[in-house]
């Protein structure tokens, strides 16, 4: 029975490493994703905001003015990454919105949408938003965040003309150069991410 039990845990300890470390590549059941993974822009003090609306917000309200939050939050590129992207996001409801779920901490947001050929990462985002800032966008420029009607939220990482979609700007990266370099080389390096995720953030609200 001694044995046994060492076994047992030696089984235990192997599968907990393999899991955080990603050596053990893929298996057929992960078991249950952690918290951040599942709910992307949820920390664990936020469960009490799924029912705030735009009209809600404490952040700010929209307005016609085209007015832009300067440096309004802080990404980095892939899970281990170093590099500190600042975001411009418009004085909108849906980015209004965004901002709310965000803190001052870096929170982990994974996307599970990862479209090489349209130039696009994707993941659906919680809220509850309005399409009055709807726009009609012919071309897209590597660096754009759109929100899409359904709650997608696109993170465009190459310029794409003729892209001809219909949906509300929310923000843009200050910086290009290396953009679309570094999200290719964070989605090659997450190919065998144990969740299915293409391609993690790092997010870190920066609005003062």
């Amino acid at each position: 029975m001694k044995k046994m039990t060492m076994w047992v845990l030696t089984l235990l300890l192997m599968c907990s490493v393999a899991l955080f470390s990603g050596c053990g590549g893929k298996t057929e059941d992960p078991g249950e994703p952690p918290a951040e993974v599942i709910n992307p822009g949820q920390s664990s003090e936020d469960t009490d905001l799924d029912n705030n609306s735009s009209e809600e917000s404490d952040t700010g309200n929209a307005d016609d003015s085209g007015e832009v939050l300067e440096n309004a939050i802080s990404v980095r590129i892939g899970r281990d990454g170093t590099k500190d992207w600042n975001v411009n996001m418009y004085n909108n409801a849906a980015a209004m919105t965004m901002l709310n779920y965000l803190s001052g901490s870096a929170l982990l947001f994974p996307t599970y949408t990862y479209d090489e050929e349209e130039g696009f990462v994707a993941q659906s985002v919680r809220g509850n938003y309005t399409r009055d800032d709807e726009q009609e966008i012919t071309d897209v420029k590597a660096g754009e965040l759109y929100l899409f009607s359904g709650g997608q939220l696109r993170f465009y990482f190459k310029d794409m003309e003729g892209a001809n979609i219909t949906a509300t700007p929310v923000g843009y990266y200050t910086d290009v150069e290396g953009l679309t370099e570094a999200v290719q080389e964070a989605y090659e390096s997450n190919l065998d991410d144990i969740w299915g995720v293409d391609v993690y953030f790092w997010i870190t609200k920066t609005l003062k």
